[in-house]
């Protein structure tokens, strides 16, 4: 045990620095800075209440995972209101000279990188892991850092900042709040676990209301993402969301998923994932899309739908699985058929669609290189899901 811990030190220090380094390097002082002050004091405060003896994640992880919710809030804000470009006119000394600050280079660093990370550390959290205890703190100085920045943006800068009806602020206070009880808890943890065998089954009244929620949930989605990208993504998605119903359906609307087994799998699966979006960005899946489909699909409407206002429910959807609810049941098995079927069409159906009608080789379709690897996850989800439900219903029979 001792040795784990030890390495999780030296793994923590020496990614760090390594971190810090590179930014300042890549980008300028400015994060360099941020992220390096982060790391000092959540390794001070992991070193002094978290290191030494690991506490129950049942009363941490769900703040955290709602901090990452609202942090990807913050941002869909930010990018409304142009956060890069302001930040970039006002605080340019903090950059290297050759380092421009627009909307793809803000997005990879400011937030895919730090959201991306916060998944992983997730993932330890969940398995009660001591690295994932360092995470936290990092997750929730990182949420105090940035609602103060955010407060300062929208508080110093009246008549020069786009305020959006000041939801930036409200979020950040949101964030704040999160983020101090989040540290609260970190400092006096509550050995309290959480129940997971006291639950009432959905009646077939209520799994039929909540049947006709969600579909209208995935209507009104489909609707949207049709008018913005036409039918080819819309088939891929939707068709994931359906899918995901039947699941759901038959399985954990019966039992919920156990949220020990299952939500660290779903972390590490939306970490994958949104680096896969990441990789989306860069390369202009939403462009790939258009040439292939011949319905134009602009950057601004892919930005909201697919990198900010998607991964809010993503990500929420791991705090109402842990909590055993049935959104989060819904959304693990949409997530689940999503990466199992979905993701291979960057290799099966988006290049051989072009190939035919370009008239060219099978080349590089944008999110190739990063689309499996949120398979696996979501493969050895499926597996415990339908493990668990075989031996509930045998036990059931058995009575």
């Amino acid at each position: 045990m001792e040795n784990a811990r030890l390495t999780s030190l030296l793994t923590v220090v020496s990614s760090t620095i390594t971190l810090s380094v590179m930014l300042f390097i890549t980008i300028g002082s400015g994060i360099a800075i941020e992220y390096g002050l982060i790391s000092l004091l959540a390794l001070i405060g992991w070193l002094k209440f978290s290191y030494k003896s690991t506490p129950s994640q049942t009363n941490t992880l769900p703040k955290y995972i709602l901090g990452i919710v609202l942090i990807v809030a913050l941002n869909t804000v930010r990018y409304t209101a142009d956060f890069s470009q302001f930040v970039y006119l006002n605080y340019n000394q903090w950059f290297t000279e050759s380092f421009t600050l627009n909307h793809m280079q803000w997005f990879v660093w400011m937030v895919c990188l730090p959201v991306s990370l916060l998944l992983f550390g997730g993932y330890y959290l969940s398995k009660r892991q001591t690295v994932g205890y360092f995470f936290a703190w990092w997750g929730f100085i990182y949420f105090t850092i940035e609602s103060l920045i955010q407060l300062q943006v929208e508080l110093g800068n009246y008549s020069s900042y786009n305020h959006v009806y000041y939801l930036g602020l409200i979020l950040a206070m949101l964030l704040f709040y999160i983020s101090v009880s989040g540290i609260l808890k970190l400092i006096k943890p509550k050995e309290e676990e959480q129940k997971i065998e006291d639950y009432q089954p959905l009646t077939k009244k209520q799994k039929n209301l909540w049947s006709l929620l969600l579909v209208t949930f995935v209507v009104v989605y489909a609707v949207t993402l049709y008018t913005q990208a036409g039918p080819l993504p819309v088939g891929v998605i939707v068709g994931s969301m359906m899918g995901g119903m039947i699941g759901w359906r038959k399985t954990t609307s019966n039992i919920p998923a156990d949220p020990y087994k299952l939500v660290p799998l779903y972390l590490l699966l939306q970490a994958l994932f949104y680096i896969h979006v990441g990789e989306e960005v860069l390369t202009h899946f939403n462009r790939g899309i258009a040439s292939i489909s011949g319905h134009p699909w602009s950057d601004v409407e892919f930005d909201y739908v697919i990198t900010f206002l998607g991964p809010i429910f993503w990500v929420f959807g791991a705090y109402s699985l842990w909590k055993r609810q049935v959104f989060g049941n819904f959304i693990l098995w949409f997530m689940i058929v999503g990466m199992i079927l979905g993701e291979p069409t960057h290799f099966l159906v988006f290049p051989i669609v072009r190939m035919v009608k370009e008239g060219i080789g099978y080349e590089y379709f944008s999110g190739m290189y990063t689309a499996l690897f949120p398979m696996i996850p979501a493969i050895l989800g499926l597996i415990i899901i339908v493990k668990d439900h075989k031996k509930h219903k045998k036990a059931i029979n058995n009575v």
